[in-house]
């Protein structure tokens, strides 16, 4: 979905005494390789929240290789046939080991923008009461600021 109109969307849920309060920037770094982009959002002009491609791979990056060490993970050795080096039991520990870093990360709120992105698509699907029992920390957050939940709620 265009980042514009993804962002509107975002923009009409939220209540009357935060619009105009709350804003969400984002920008894709062309000149690098792959086009890492930067989503942040600002309330009342203050940087709350960042997620940026550059900071999640270097820090996954630097995790990634130490738990290699600690586990003492080999890598995945060549074979002719691709479906091998595929389902070889070093991959999937590598693989493992990659999960690991990712929620460790998730849990340090160190996420890439892909995954913000993704939490924007899920949360305009979703009805307020879904939204508030998401297991995604990022729906929860948003729907603490969403119209739909009323004054009383």
């Amino acid at each position: 979905m265009q980042w514009s109109k993804l962002k509107g969307r975002i923009d009409s849920f939220f209540c009357e005494k935060i619009k105009g309060r709350i804003q969400i920037h984002t920008t894709v770094y062309r000149k690098f390789h792959d086009g890492p982009r930067r989503i942040w959002i600002t309330f009342d002009k203050e940087e709350i929240f960042s997620a940026s491609d550059i900071t999640y791979w270097i820090a996954h990056e630097k995790i990634y290789e130490a738990i290699k060490l600690e586990r003492q993970l080999k890598p995945i050795p060549f074979q002719e046939d691709w479906r091998g080096m595929y389902e070889s039991k070093e991959r999937k520990e590598l693989v493992k080991a990659s999960a690991a870093v990712e929620q460790r990360l998730l849990t340090e709120n160190i996420v890439d923008s892909g995954y913000v992105y993704q939490s924007f698509i899920d949360y305009c699907s979703l009805s307020i009461e879904q939204a508030l029992i998401s297991e995604n920390n990022f729906i929860r957050a948003f729907a603490m600021f969403d119209r739909r939940i009323g004054k009383r709620r």
